[in-house]
């Protein structure tokens, strides 16, 4: 810009001067006070953020801070806005970073919890799996719809070791096999009226508590403590595990099984784990090998 300016004599002079218009006034900042996201998925953190200032310029917004989307945690952050004249817009936002979840598979979300040994629970419609293997005591019961007889392995196995067993003079017969819900509730509530609660409880299992419905659960021969001392039952102690069998319920083991001493009950399970209960003939229990209870609730 020009001023021009005379003297006396009218002489005329002119002189050139600049004018400034300071611009005092800081830019606005529009945006989410909170962002969030997942450990593992980056968000564009100024996606959503609108600078206005009086310039009409165009202003491109900053971050100031540290944050991290791979660790969950609350990230204090603010956004800087400056236009040309140097005036500053600084305001905060909170970023969180929220831990990932872990998705589940179904079998997993069926698993209660573990034994005291580390093996996994697995509850499947009613039926109790430890380890891998069906578990039927005091504690973990069967559906009363459950079981049809005896299971496939369980009768195959059975007569690979009478056929073994007949080799040397002996005789094995199934005296007592699958027993359902209904037939169990009748045995038991007949030794209850006899011989009083507490007394049929350490020999006979309550309705949905029995060996017997799980089709694993074979009696031989005499139902009576004095097949301990045949020839049939010391071989079976002794040789059951090679064709998957254990002995349930061992002596001195009414602590861990919930119930006496009884050497005509076995139990199928497989080769691999009734070499590991054998245990060279000291016998190990399912509850403790496992790490479980037996005791009603």
């Amino acid at each position: 810009m020009f001023i021009e300016v005379k003297n006396y004599f009218n002489n005329k002079k002119k002189y050139r001067f600049i004018v400034s218009v300071i611009d005092n006034e800081k830019p606005t900042l529009e945006f989410k006070k909170e962002l969030e996201t997942e450990e593992g998925t980056k968000i564009d953190l100024l996606k959503d953020v609108v600078v206005k200032d009086n310039s009409k310029e165009v202003i491109k917004p900053e971050i100031e801070g540290t944050y991290d989307f791979n660790k969950a945690g609350e990230y204090k952050l603010y956004y800087i806005a400056k236009d040309s004249s140097n005036n500053t817009v600084k305001e905060e936002f909170l970023l969180k970073v929220k831990e990932k979840k872990k998705v589940e598979s179904k079998e997993r979300k069926n698993k209660i919890n573990t034994t005291s040994k580390g093996y996994e629970i697995v509850n499947k419609e009613g039926v109790t799996l430890i380890g891998g293997y069906l578990v039927v005591n005091k504690t973990y019961s069967l559906p009363k719809d459950y079981g049809d007889g005896l299971k496939s392995d369980t009768k195959n196995k059975f007569n690979k070791m009478k056929s073994a067993a007949e080799k040397e003079g002996l005789n094995l017969f199934i005296s007592s096999g699958f027993r359902s819900y209904t037939r169990q509730n009748t045995l038991y509530n007949n030794y209850v009226k006899n011989d009083g609660k507490e007394e049929a409880d350490t020999y006979s299992a309550r309705p949905g508590h029995s060996e017997h419905q799980s089709g694993f659960a074979i009696d031989f021969n005499t139902v009576d403590d004095s097949f301990a001392d045949t020839k049939e039952a010391k071989w079976l102690s002794s040789n059951c595990y090679k064709y998957g069998f254990i002995l349930r319920y061992p002596k001195d083991k009414t602590n861990e099984t919930g119930y006496k001493y009884e050497p005509w009950h076995f139990r199928y399970v497989g080769e691999d784990l009734a070499i590991k209960l054998y245990n060279k003939g000291n016998w190990i229990t399912m509850e403790s090998y496992f790490g479980i209870t037996s005791t009603y609730n």
